[in-house]
């Protein structure tokens, strides 16, 4: 690819894209993407990096010995940046018109200064911003630390808001930018989880998406299973109180937050802006349809998608598992320094070691004690039909086959009882149909089973504009429809025979028969 047909490239690219007339385009962006964005992104790497260092920009002659430095660095050959398709010039002129770097010139001294190339690059403003957030992608550990925390964090904060807001905007402004950085790591954390596990569940599974949905419900359980459930009504009960804190006590706190110089414009916004980030806490933790409790059940409903991706990775796990290890061995064998070697890399691989007798006496065979062992019987003559036709030699009547009919009758009987308990226990949960979770008397295990399989089939569903969610189950059997809780009501508990209970808002439950959806 020649210079100048990289450039006419580039122009018609961004071109097309500017007549196309579109809303959202972001020219900034454009460097990231096509045939040369490894390129582009090179030399934006070590613009960025040297912001650290100095804040006048990178002169165009020093420009070359920072980029080799860099491919050094990260281990790839620098005879790449002599490569023909590589021309710094025509990079930094795309970059400059796509309001990436800023192209300015030092000021000329002597008489050599004005031979010589004077430009100087440095990353505009956004372009810095937009790097540094393309670097830190999927670098999410201190934000998923701080969402760990979050809740217990909250909880103490809002309290000594609530106490210190009245009487000391002081204390009152601190522990306001406390539970304004934790809820803005929070809500990162969790949209950086629901973003993963979406691309997770997408396709089909391998191992790398089976780990990335096991790492973020590890997280997601350390934050939801140990703070949520603990102080999701201590931080409604404290957003409610400081909700109907009046206006001019919250400005008093901006006025602390901005200082004694801020303007009336400045401080109603910030004092507006403290009622909004109460509501939307308010909408994090507070009643059954807050989004703890959504994020609740989108990981909920990860489980049944993981368990069938480890499955189908268990069930060709040998084929592929064997395969990468003969290639591994193959190149080893390949790599060994002679062919001793190799033979002993290939007996440690296989187990094909010589035969050692190890000591002691070995134990005398189970069965007749009067009968001899291997070792201690006489050698026994094989004609030599047998020794040349093998198992084709053998004369004789077939062997008898083994009687497995009280074995199959037993299976039987088995799966009789297994479906009249079934049965009886589907009749059991369609007599309560139309009842609410609440109005169930107490359950079986059995029956417990076949109400959370029918409760999560509806769960799954998106519901309709009156709130209600209908599905069929997986088996084409039934179909279950979901009335949502009364306004303010309280979650049901079902007690159940065997000990424990159930705990779930409070729903009507309809089951129906099913047909058989068509193929």
């Amino acid at each position: 690819m020649q210079p100048d047909q990289v450039d006419r490239s580039d122009n018609a690219a961004v071109d097309l894209w500017q007549l196309a007339g579109l809303p959202g385009g972001l020219l900034e962006a454009s460097y990231l993407t096509g045939p040369l964005a490894s390129q582009y992104r090179l030399i934006v790497d070590v613009l960025l990096e040297q912001q650290q260092h100095t804040l006048t920009g990178v002169a165009a002659t020093d420009l070359p010995g920072l980029l080799r430095e860099r491919v050094v660095r990260s281990g790839a050959d620098p005879v790449l940046l002599d490569d023909s398709s590589f021309v710094l010039p025509a990079r930094m002129a795309s970059l400059e018109r796509w309001n990436v770097v800023i192209v300015f010139q030092d000021k000329a001294i002597r008489d050599a200064d004005f031979v010589r190339d004077r430009d100087r690059y440095q990353l505009t403003e956004f372009a810095a911003e937009l790097h540094r957030a393309v670097i830190s992608l999927g670098h999410d550990v201190a934000a998923a630390a701080a969402a760990t925390l979050a809740p217990a964090v909250l909880t103490a904060n809002l309290d000594l808001l609530q106490q210190s807001i009245e009487r000391d905007p002081t204390t009152a402004a601190t522990a306001w930018s406390v539970i304004q950085t934790t809820y803005q790591a929070m809500a990162r954390a969790a949209a950086g989880w629901q973003a993963r596990l979406a691309g997770a569940l997408a396709g089909p599974p391998d191992h790398d998406k089976i780990q990335r949905v096991q790492e973020t419900l590890r997280r997601y359980v350390d934050m939801w299973g140990a703070g949520i459930d603990t102080h999701s009504e201590k931080i409604t009960a404290a957003v409610a109180a400081l909700t109907a804190t009046p206006l001019p006590v919250w400005r008093r706190t901006a006025v602390h937050n901005l200082g004694a110089s801020a303007d009336d414009a400045a401080i109603d916004e910030l004092a507006t802006s403290y009622t909004q980030t109460l509501s939307t806490l308010r909408q994090w933790f507070d009643g059954p349809d807050c989004e703890a409790r959504k994020l609740r059940r989108q990981m909920r409903d990860t489980i049944g998608p993981l368990l069938r991706g480890q499955r189908t990775l268990a069930a060709v796990g040998g084929h592929v598992s064997r395969r990468a290890e003969m290639l591994s061995l193959a190149a080893a064998l390949d790599a060994a320094p002679s062919d001793e070697a190799a033979w002993a890399l290939w007996c440690g691989a296989t187990g094909l070691f010589s035969a050692r007798h190890l000591p002691g006496e070995a134990p005398p065979p189970a069965g007749n004690p009067a009968a001899s062992s291997w070792w201690d019987s006489d050698p026994v003559p094989v004609e030599a039909r047998l020794r040349k036709q093998g198992p084709k030699a053998t004369t004789g009547a077939a062997a008898r086959i083994p009687d497995r009919s009280a074995g199959r009758r037993a299976a039987r009987d088995r799966a009789r009882r297994e479906a009249e308990a079934q049965t009886a226990t589907e009749a059991i949960v369609m007599s309560r149909s139309g009842l609410r979770l609440s109005e169930w008397p107490q359950i079986s295990a059995a029956e417990l089973g076949l109400l959370m399989q029918m409760l999560s089939t509806a769960g799954g569903v998106r519901p309709g504009m009156d709130g209600r969610r209908t599905a069929v189950t997986g088996d084409d059997r039934w179909q279950v429809t979901l009335d949502p809780p009364s306004p303010g009501a309280l979650s049901a508990v079902l007690r159940i025979t065997d000990g424990g209970r159930l705990v779930h808002p409070d729903v009507r439950l309809h089951l129906a028969p099913a047909g058989r959806r068509l193929a």
